[in-house]
């Protein structure tokens, strides 16, 4: 039997209901957790219309709550970046389930639970062409939900416009000491000189400074610009203010002798600090201060005690330390609704990253067998010779 969904405005949202929301929310944890909590939603609601901010439940026959949706409306293309979105350019209208999962009883966890109360998000209010589901992990019990269910198939069209890429993440052990074990005595020694040389050249040793006020706004914002970020590289003052506000906002500025070498952003998420963006001073690039601050920071982080993991997000990082990463892979979800004018759209963007691809590796094959040509090819020299 399909679970009855009910739709609140977040801002009309009863004390029961919200008590229920946290309960649920309490008994989950990881990389994406903080974007379905409560504290997260009363943070978006200082900036966004109340409109765009809806949390769905589902009951039991016995109007027992079995799972909360947290939604937010937004309009997007499906890939800015990518050749495709440039050509169809269309804005979509999209409801993301913030967490990019369901948060649900221990007792309806499973791929089929999970499935049921998705597929009832086919209800969400307004007109709508897809949900979002921003990161979710390969093989999880949601995986399983949106790719193995005929009840979320037979309401959507599941979509990968990215498809599956790998996450960075640095597991941290108890005690720095521990963490500096898991690399070679060279390694050690050059993170160490390149510390040590950014201090001299900077006039003070290396220290990472946590920014968690709205006081310490100042002081981010003219990190940033000294390094060169850019406004498009960080949110809103308004935005962080209330994260702030919340007890959310948690970034860092690495600096020596007053100067800032990095600024990393990014926000806690239970027992994962997720990273959204590390800027860095690209002035200081002969000390590598990528390598060497995100050590540092690492070693700030395991001190503070409140972490067990670090995680990057999407994307492969400059250098990859096998010793200390592990790689888990996750995708961005659309599930598009079962309309022909979204089929349409899907197969047309499939068709194009598709060209896409071939492309590139056409461009790639023809630059290698120039280069190998050219390496074949006698010069003047030897032909005289």
């Amino acid at each position: 039997m399909a679970p009855s969904v009910t739709f609140e405005r977040f801002a009309a949202l009863s004390s029961a209901a919200r008590t229920t929301w946290q309960a649920f929310a309490d008994k989950r944890d990881g990389h994406e957790w903080v974007y379905a909590t409560p504290a997260f939603f009363d943070a978006l609601s200082d900036t966004e219309s109340p409109d765009h901010l809806v949390i769905a439940s589902t009951r039991d026959a016995d109007g027992e709550v079995q799972g909360v949706a947290a939604l937010r409306k937004k309009a997007l293309q499906i890939d800015p970046h990518g050749l495709a979105g440039r050509l169809l350019r269309k804005r979509l209208s999209v409801w993301g389930l913030l967490g990019s999962e369901p948060l649900t009883q221990a007792t309806h966890s499973g791929p089929e639970s999970i499935a049921r109360l998705i597929a009832a998000l086919d209800d969400a209010p307004g007109n709508f062409d897809a949900l979002e589901l921003q990161s979710l992990e390969v093989g999880s019990p949601t995986w399983q939900a949106v790719f193995e269910s005929e009840a979320v198939r037979s309401r959507f069209f599941p979509y990968l416009p990215n498809g599956i890429r790998n996450c960075h993440q640095t597991p941290l052990p108890e005690t720095v000491e521990a963490y500096l074990a898991q690399y070679p005595r060279k390694k050690r020694y050059n993170l160490s000189r390149q510390l040590r040389q950014i201090g001299e050249n900077l006039g003070g040793p290396p220290e990472v400074v946590p920014l968690t006020t709205i006081a310490t706004l100042d002081t981010l914002f003219d990190a940033v610009a000294q390094i060169g970020g850019g406004a498009g590289a960080i949110l809103s003052r308004a935005e962080y203010a209330s994260l702030a506000r919340q007890g959310l906002l948690l970034n860092f500025i690495v600096q020596a002798g007053g100067s800032p070498i990095a600024v990393v952003l990014g926000i806690p998420s239970g027992s994962v600090y997720r990273i959204n963006r590390v800027l860095y001073a690209h002035s200081l690039a002969p000390y590598s201060p990528g390598t060497s601050t995100l050590h540092l920071f690492n070693e700030w982080i395991i001190a503070d005690g409140r972490f067990k993991v670090v995680d990057f997000g999407f994307g492969e990082p400059g250098r990859t330390y096998s010793s200390s990463n592990r790689i888990v892979q996750r995708a961005r979800v659309m599930l598009f609704r079962r309309t022909l004018a979204n089929q349409i759209g899907i197969a047309l963007h499939r068709g194009i990253v598709t060209l896409e691809k071939h492309a590139r590796a056409l461009l790639t094959y023809a630059e290698t067998a120039i280069k190998k040509a050219r390496r074949k090819t006698p010069t003047t020299a030897d032909n005289a010779g």
